[in-house]
């Protein structure tokens, strides 16, 4: 007998009603859906935070750093310490190393309108600070030889005693093997520079995370413009400086002294010269004479060119002593040394060196006051009676210019003696005051306060890559501008003329280029006292001043206000030129006198808006370091022009 075991019974499922079946069947959904936004947003969370965010924050973290490490790198640069320079060099390729795998994790941001401007900006930049580290480490292993000449302290210090002539030997010996590792440097800033012209300012951020961004690269990319051209100069200038100091064969050299003082077209009135003979770095004077006793044994009369006879009274022949017309210093170099060799008893050179007021301070602040046997002491202090000028200007100009109830033969000679005196002081000089001497050096070629013509071609070039040569330069890439002027009124107002130079370029809508130029003249300072029979130091006095004015060939003058004589148009030097001339109906006065040039032109080509806008702007040699302002459609730069200079828009 089976025995049946009782189950409970099934419970009866009783039917939902048909909305709440379809309410349990949307929550489900709901749910579903829920899940998977939640799902999907976490995965979002991640692939943004590992492709956007993370790689963000360190590239942003990276440059926070990388501000640091450039403002220590700066302060160990102010401090000439080359080790901690070296070690500042070393901490920015690791930042540099850990930017490439963030910056790849936002190499997606290519394919996002707008968003691939900044990416390649990014790009860009961080390609061009590579190869500046890379160059940082080429440069600093091949200056540490020189690092005192530079210098730059080091752990292994030169021996004590050594002179200033013992440093040059050396560097006369072993530049030439310097010049061999410039072309890897040079190669590395000129990479650098080709990827930071890639850079569109357009879609650069002002700053990220507080430091600033774009006007650090546009810093960047001028200073590496401007230090390209002076490495890449460089090289040709070390290759032959056993040539220029004469290792193998003494070399002659004329120098000229350009009174700046009297400001002319190359630099200055030429007032006095000397020859000096160069063996194994050592310069010797062979010769020293006043120009006007050059003149004196000039057999020849020429007729005075145009400017002379229109615009200097009283002369009618073309004089060595006013022979450099041209603003191109190699231009007049070479016409006043085909005339100059015509003279009986002039030595042929191998070159000439010309030198202005302002290079001689440069030396004096370094050296300290030297004294010259005959003539007194020089020093760059300055001086009460010519109201702060340096006390060599004023000694120079009293020597000089003062008239004098007795005739001193040769008084202008002074600059070769004093030459020779500051020579003979920079070579037995401490080694420990090389830095500075070096650093006048340079600042006196970039300011055109020293200009240097060597004869034989090839060599020239290496004077070329220097900027030293003081020549009006091609600018195939834009506008350009040159103001050049001609002190023809015999005093040395130009010791205290100040100048102002405005210039606005206006682009039209069909992209014609029209520039307005303003420049103004004053003479604040106290006249001199001008009387030839008081026997007075006539320093400050009315300004008679022919002006010329270079732009790119083909500009059409509009108008030219503030000239006495009717405006000229012509072509020189592969420019076009406007002249004019003020001072014999208004001169300019002392004692807060003001003339101002107005002039309109239209440029010879349209503004290109894919291009940026470039304007070199050119130093006169010997012209003081004048305010200038220069405005594209009301965005405006303004700045001391103390050398040639490339402004972009």
């Amino acid at each position: 007998m089976k025995l049946k075991l009782p189950f409970p019974k099934k419970k009866e499922e009783i039917p939902l009603p048909r909305d709440e079946k379809t309410f349990s069947k949307r929550q489900k959904r709901r749910k579903k859906i829920i899940l998977s936004i939640a799902g999907g947003l976490t995965i979002a969370g991640l692939l943004a935070w590992f492709f956007a965010i993370q790689p963000a924050l360190a590239l942003k973290n990276n440059l926070q750093k990388g501000q640091v490490v450039v403002a220590e790198a700066r302060q160990g640069l102010g401090e000439k310490n080359l080790p901690y320079l070296e070690e500042k060099v070393s901490q920015g390729a690791s930042l540099l190393a850990a930017c490439h795998q963030p910056l790849q994790r936002l190499s997606w941001l290519k394919i996002v309108p707008i968003a691939n401007k900044y990416f390649a900006n990014a790009e860009h930049t961080l390609k061009a600070i590579e190869k500046l580290v890379d160059a940082g480490h080429l440069t600093i292993e091949a200056v540490a030889p020189y690092g005192d000449i530079l210098g730059f302290s080091q752990e292994n210090s030169q021996p004590e005693g050594e002179k200033t002539q013992d440093r040059i030997q050396f560097l006369m010996e072993t530049g030439p093997q310097l010049a061999k590792s410039i072309d890897a440097i040079s190669q590395d800033l000129k990479e650098a520079k080709d990827s930071l012209d890639q850079v569109e300012f357009n879609y650069l951020p002002e700053n990220i995370g507080g430091q600033p961004v774009k006007s650090s690269i546009a810093s960047l990319k001028e200073t590496l413009e401007d230090n390209l051209t002076f490495i890449t100069g460089l090289k040709p200038a070390l290759e032959n400086l056993p040539f220029f100091l004469g290792q193998e064969e003494a070399r002659t050299y004329l120098v000229i002294f350009q009174n700046d003082s009297e400001l002319r077209p190359s630099g200055g009135f030429l007032t006095a010269y000397a020859v000096l003979e160069v063996k194994d770095g050592q310069a010797t004077p062979i010769l020293s004479e006043n120009v006007y006793d050059l003149d004196a044994r000039f057999n020849k009369r020429i007729e005075a060119p145009r400017p002379i006879a229109n615009y200097l009274p009283n002369v009618y022949y073309w004089n060595l002593r006013d022979m450099n017309l041209s603003p191109d210093f190699i231009d007049s170099m070479k016409t006043f040394y085909q005339y100059y060799q015509e003279v009986p008893g002039t030595k042929e050179v191998d070159g000439i060196l010309a030198v202005d007021t302002k290079f001689l301070t440069l030396l004096l602040e370094v050296l300290g006051p030297v004294g010259v046997s005959g003539w007194g002491e020089f020093s760059a202090e300055p001086h009460e009676a010519c109201q702060g000028c340096p006390q060599v200007v004023y000694q120079l100009e009293s020597i000089i210019t003062r008239p004098l109830g007795t005739l001193v033969t040769n008084r202008k000679a002074v600059i070769g003696p004093l030459m020779q005196s500051i020579l003979l002081h920079i070579t037995n000089s401490p080694a420990q005051k090389i830095p500075n001497l070096f650093q006048a050096i340079i600042t006196g070629i970039n300011q055109k306060n020293v200009l240097f013509y060597a004869l034989e071609e090839n060599k020239q070039a290496a004077i070329e890559g220097l900027g030293a040569s003081g020549r009006i330069k091609d600018f195939p890439d834009g506008d350009y501008f040159h103001l050049n002027d001609t002190n023809f009124a015999g005093a040395k107002s130009n010791l205290f003329i100040k100048q102002e130079i405005e210039q606005n370029i206006n682009i039209s809508k069909d992209n014609t280029i029209t520039k307005e130029i303003k420049i103004k003249y004053s003479n604040p300072a106290t006249d001199s006292d001008c009387n030839l029979e008081t026997g007075g130091l006539c320093l400050n006095g009315l300004y008679r001043n022919w002006f010329r004015i270079y732009v790119p060939a083909g500009s059409k003058l509009i108008e030219m206000k503030g000239s006495e004589a009717e405006p000229l148009a012509y072509e020189e030097l592969g420019k076009t030129v406007f002249e004019g001339f003020f001072g014999d109906k208004y001169p300019l006065y002392p004692n807060g006198g003001t003339s101002i040039v107005t002039l309109k032109y239209q440029l010879p080509f349209k503004y290109e808006n894919s291009q940026p806008f470039k304007l070199l702007i050119q130093k006169q040699p010997g012209a003081k370091n004048h305010l200038n302002r220069v405005c594209l459609n009301g965005d405006c730069q303004s700045f001391e022009l103390n050398a040639d200079k490339i402004l972009e828009w």
